[in-house]
């Protein structure tokens, strides 16, 4: 009686394997097909892709030069295309707002905006929608959209323009200022202001 079970054991997993004997080659050949590579497919699919080579939510950068943190961005969204041959750059959206530091690390203005973009190449920003910018000396810059010319430390716009002095306001449209609103030149002024 016991050899009898034996058999009927051996039987049963004899006829198990033979039927997966049977699938076997189909499962392993569907197996081969499915995972090959199609190189224009993957070409295609790679090229068709035209968003950023890397994308990041919530960020702090710290930009410095010479071991010295001279402006740290924070962004909603960045978008870094600075690994591209043609026209390299970083864009930043869902509010974009930057702390500019002296050398001694001290904060001495703020740079508001909905979005902006980073030229990599020659340091260009552009910065769009409800830009505002703050000094440390209490002056500060409100304008639609402009550019902020890191090497020369400047800002131009042709967008309107209002610029608050020691407490008296300016308006106009086009304008270029230094960086800290020290000095700036506003086209088709408008205003009132009492200083020298």
């Amino acid at each position: 009686m016991r050899q009898l079970q034996l058999d009927s054991k051996v039987n049963h997993w004899l006829d198990r394997v033979s039927k997966g004997a049977i699938w076997a080659p189909f499962v392993f050949t569907f197996i081969l097909v499915s995972c090959s590579n199609d190189k224009d497919a993957v070409f295609a699919l790679t090229k068709s892709y035209d968003g950023a080579p890397m994308e990041q939510y919530g960020v702090t950068i710290n930009y410095s030069d010479s071991g010295i943190s001279r402006i740290i961005v924070q962004a909603g969204v960045w978008e870094d295309y600075s690994s591209l041959k043609e026209n390299p750059r970083q864009i930043f959206s869902q509010g974009f707002d930057v702390q500019v530091l002296d050398n001694s690390g001290t904060v001495t203005g703020n740079l508001k905006a909905e979005r902006a973009s980073r030229q990599i190449e020659n340091q260009l920003w552009t910065l769009m929608g409800s830009v505002e910018v703050h000094q440390l000396n209490g002056n500060a810059l409100f304008t639609e959209s402009m550019e902020w010319d890191r090497v020369q430390k400047v800002f131009r716009s042709e967008s309107e323009v209002r610029i608050l002095d020691q407490g008296e306001e300016i308006r106009g449209k086009g304008f270029e200022a230094k960086e800290d609103l020290s000095q700036y030149t506003i086209f088709a002024v408008s205003g009132h202001f009492q200083g020298k």
